[in-house]
Order: C-alpha cells, then structure tokens, then sequence
C-alpha cells in the first residue's frame, strides 16, 4: 500500500510509517502531502494537500471543505508538492514528538514524507520572504484561493 501510488498520499504516509514502526527500510525522500497551518483570531486554518490531488481545507470557523478527483485541482496540488521537494530535499525528518499546534503569527509547513514527518516553522512575515518558503506560501495561497472559490459556487 505504501509503494502504490493510486492511493491517497495521507494513507500511504500511514502504511510508509507502520513499515518504519517495525523495522523495515523504507525510500527516503518521497513526498506524499503537505500541510500548511496558520493560527488566525478565530482559529487555526490548515489546509492539506496530498500527492494524489486530494485537498483538505479547515477553516478558522469550522467549516471544512474536501476535493477529492477534482483534475482542475491537480496542477495546484502538483505546484504545491513541486515546491516544497527542495526543502524535504534539504531536510530531514523530526525525531521528537509532533509539536503543539504554532503561535499566533506563525506558519507551520509539515511534509509528509516516507521516511517521517519533516517541518519548518516561523513567523509568516519572515517565512513570506524566505527564499525556500515563500514559494510553498505562494503556492499555497493559489490553491487556498480556489478552494475557496469552488466553495462558494
């Protein structure tokens, strides 16, 4: 399940970390899902992406919205996961238990990978300029923005 690339990238990210858990070797480096958080007044938005071309989007208020086999979606999806291989390229994955949700002002970038979970985290100001995350942020502002306007047809 995990090598099968016609499942979900969260559910192989799931079979890739089972595989870990007991022992086997898995390849390093695959790029399975993003998922960008920022913490607003009402709430924490978080919206996924997954190397399949589904989409998750949680809102601040509550309200969720799911895109599943959508092809309209899957340039966004793959610009998104385009961007973000050269920071898994340039990382490695977190050894400590997953962290608290980020502060106010913050972006937290998590990449789920086959061989963990890889993050960067920092205040959104500084992270919209910094020469690896600015286009992650970019690209993720683009497929938010047609998240939303396909939630409001």
């Amino acid at each position: 399940m995990a090598a099968d690339r016609g499942q979900e990238g969260r559910v192989r990210y799931l079979a890739y970390q089972q595989l870990r858990q007991s022992g086997h070797s898995v390849p390093s480096k695959q790029l399975l899902g993003v998922i960008v958080e920022v913490p607003l007044a009402g709430g924490l938005d978080a919206l996924a992406a997954y190397s399949e071309g589904g989409v998750r989007y949680v809102n601040q208020s509550g309200k969720i919205a799911v895109v599943e086999g959508v092809t309209s979606f899957m340039p966004l999806v793959e610009g998104l996961l385009a961007a973000s291989q050269p920071v898994v390229n340039a990382i490695g994955p977190w050894k400590e238990a997953r962290r608290a949700p980020p502060t106010r002002g913050n972006v937290r970038l998590t990449f789920l990978v086959s061989d963990g979970l890889y993050f960067g985290e920092g205040p959104l100001s500084v992270m919209q300029r910094e020469q690896m995350a600015a286009p992650i942020i970019h690209k993720a502002t683009e497929l938010l923005q047609a998240v939303v306007a396909a939630g409001t047809k």
